[in-house]
């Protein structure tokens, strides 16, 4: 056995495709010579496409011309569809179209005949060590988009799809002053006792099928999510893409949360009251934090709307006289009290009884 054996493979298998009997034999003594395994010798184009896909060779060496109607070049254009093998091109052929047409198929090699055992040794190294090199860096490219893509899921779960698009393009985000903007607030009255009487499990089972539910209702209506504070849930419409019906969508969301927990406690074991608040006003929205980010909203309105929760009912969608100007077209409302803000402010509340 020579000397010259392969530093890639100890058994690289290599299937021969050459119609030439004599030129076949001479290649599967040199890659035998090389240390090789010869996985098969084939004649044809038809031929090479099912013995590759059936012996799945590490490499394939085959002439441009074969027996047969199909070229060389032809089946290493079908073969490449359907598996990822490296071709070398030992050929007679070295003019320009037909390296041209052989270029399109992307082989790892093109070699003419007749051939140098050095090169041909030196072509085949350099084949399976870039396909190899080849393979980890698209295997790798695969694992990265993957990371990406469940990098983008959580980052969207986070931020609103238009503040990640803004975050990508400029590489930070401007706060936005928002003119008329509805926010939502719910909150479970004696949480604290209620909660004392559930293990941990229990608790965080019970508020995450609610929550859940209720993130449902909120995407049902494009609403954005702000956060959870404890027990209290914060959304809202109309940022961070503007719109006119915020009110109405914020609204018919409330009454929806409000059933939903009506229905629920019907048959749960817990029984959760829940008051919601409701009320429109002007905003800030911006994201602050740096390893957790977050997207909120400042102002009085958010304060406001608050209150509109705590001084609600058990049950009943409790919304600002600034709400009802928007929804009192859609919704059928009934006063019921009136909030003191401050010294010199009074705001009407308002139950909404059903949508029109």
């Amino acid at each position: 056995m020579s000397k010259e054996k392969s530093s890639i493979q100890n058994h690289l298998n290599v299937l021969i495709v050459e119609d030439e009997n004599i030129i076949a034999k001479d290649l599967s003594r040199i890659m035998k010579k090389f240390g090789y395994e010869v996985a098969d010798i084939v004649v044809s184009g038809e031929e090479v496409i099912t013995k590759a896909i059936q012996l799945r060779p590490d490499l394939i060496i085959m002439d441009v011309k074969l027996s047969g109607k199909m070229s060389g070049i032809e089946a290493a254009d079908e073969i490449k569809k359907i598996i990822d093998i490296p071709i070398i091109y030992l050929t007679a052929y070295a003019d320009a179209e037909s390296i041209q047409k052989a270029k399109l198929t992307e082989p790892f090699a093109y070699i003419v005949k007749p051939f140098d055992e050095k090169v041909l040794h030196t072509s085949i190294e350099i084949a399976v060590h870039k396909h190899k090199i080849g393979k980890k860096l698209r295997e790798r490219t695969l694992e990265l988009e993957e990371e990406k893509k469940k990098s983008d899921v959580l980052i969207h779960n986070i931020l609103p799809k238009q503040v990640v698009k803004e975050l990508r393009e400029t590489g930070w985000i401007k706060p936005r002053e928002y003119k008329m903007v509805t926010l939502l607030f719910t909150d479970f009255q004696d949480f604290s006792t209620l909660s004392a009487q559930m293990t941990p499990n229990e608790l965080v089972s019970e508020l995450n099928e609610i929550f859940k539910h209720f993130d449902g209702i909120i995407d049902e209506f494009a609403l954005e999510k702000l956060k959870i504070i404890g027990d209290s849930y914060m959304a809202g419409g109309g940022f961070p893409d503007e719109s006119t019906d915020h009110a109405i969508r914020v609204v018919k969301a409330a009454i929806l949360m409000q059933e939903f927990i009506t229905e629920r406690n019907r048959s749960s074991v817990y029984k959760w009251p829940m008051r919601l608040g409701v009320h429109s006003g002007n905003v800030v929205a911006g994201v602050i934090g740096k390893n957790k980010m977050t997207y909120d909203v400042w102002g009085t309105t958010v304060n406001i709307a608050n209150r509109m929760e705590s001084n609600g009912r058990v049950g009943k969608v409790n919304i600002s006289s600034s709400t009802y100007n928007l929804v009192k077209d859609y919704c059928d409302c009934v006063f019921h009290d009136s909030l003191k803000i401050n010294d010199k402010t009074k705001i009407d509340m308002y139950f909404v009884k059903s949508i029109k």
